[in-house]
């Protein structure tokens, strides 16, 4: 009896380790971060577009977009905020995620 008893116990102690193991595994989005890459998603490619395309047109024809390259520079850098911003943001939340799941349980 004593031996299953220490059985259960071993099996009791793996158990909470499997799930610590599995804790530190998986990754949560929350609702808040889903909305954020939902949102920001859209405008980061409009951003990658909009580059693409000035690039495109900039090396395809100089004369005829030379003269607005300022004010499509310009709206470039209005977009180019958000998307900053937005990146910054989902960093600092994956960044804040990796620091919990290296804990140590001493550290908890």
């Amino acid at each position: 009896m004593a031996e299953i008893d220490d059985l259960r116990d071993l099996l009791a102690e793996t158990r909470i380790e499997l799930a610590k193991v599995k804790l530190k595994s998986t990754t949560v989005i929350t609702g808040t971060e889903l909305l954020l890459i939902l949102c920001f998603f859209p405008l980061c490619a409009s951003f990658v577009i909009l580059g693409i395309i000035i690039i495109w047109k900039v090396t395809s024809s100089p004369e005829t977009v030379g003269p607005y390259l300022d004010i499509i520079l310009l709206a470039l850098a209005v977009v180019s905020n958000p998307v900053s911003a937005g990146v910054g943001t989902l960093m600092g939340r994956y960044a804040e995620e990796v620091k919990q799941k290296r804990k140590t349980p001493e550290e908890e």
